[in-house]
């Protein structure tokens, strides 16, 4: 009786993915030929590690749990629930979040697009302050509004999670910039 979405892989998309990063790595090494100021094998290993957790549907549906879970008080901000008995490696079943496309607002009432730019930043800087989480698909298709100005993140298959100290120095660097 409820209403579901559900995210289904591709056949074979991780033989894909992993050509992908094999003919990635091939024009990395070429350019690092060309230019040895930035070796790009730490941006290859960090890419070749965040495309393949995007392929693992059981790390998005524990991601999106996490994300509920951290923005489980904030009124604007509204997460999926995974449905894990409907769920597999290569199919995420979540609740259905009803929404709209973010750039409808953008020809809104000012007060309306300062709504939703207020519940964007509690979206995508609560998990990053208080929780060293970050969403690393902040696309537009990733987001929804509501008719209320909330917003709806919609895709988890990308989140990094960072040490304390690197985070305190982010909010550092803010604050030495006031």
């Amino acid at each position: 009786g409820r209403e579901l979405a559900c995210k289904l892989q591709y056949p074979d998309m991780a033989s894909t993915v992993e050509a992908d990063l094999r003919q990635l790595k091939l024009i990395f090494a070429i350019y690092h030929r060309y230019d040895r100021a930035v070796d790009p094998k730490d941006i290859h290993a960090e890419i070749s590690e965040r495309l393949r957790e995007e392929l693992d549907y059981e790390l998005e549906a524990a991601h999106m749990t996490l994300y509920g879970n951290i923005h489980a008080k904030e009124k604007g901000v509204h997460i999926p629930e995974p449905f894990e008995e409907l769920s597999t490696k290569r199919l995420l079943t979540m609740t259905w979040l009803d929404g709209r496309p973010l750039m409808d607002v953008t020809d809104g009432p000012v007060e309306q697009r300062n709504r939703v730019a207020h519940n964007m930043f509690r979206t995508w800087y609560v998990p990053f302050y208080y929780y060293g989480v970050i969403h690393g698909d902040p696309h537009l298709g990733n987001y929804s509004i509501r008719d209320d100005d909330t917003v709806n993140l919609l895709d988890f298959g990308s989140i990094r999670v960072f040490k304390s100290s690197f985070v305190q120095g982010v909010i550092d660097l803010y604050h030495s910039l006031e």
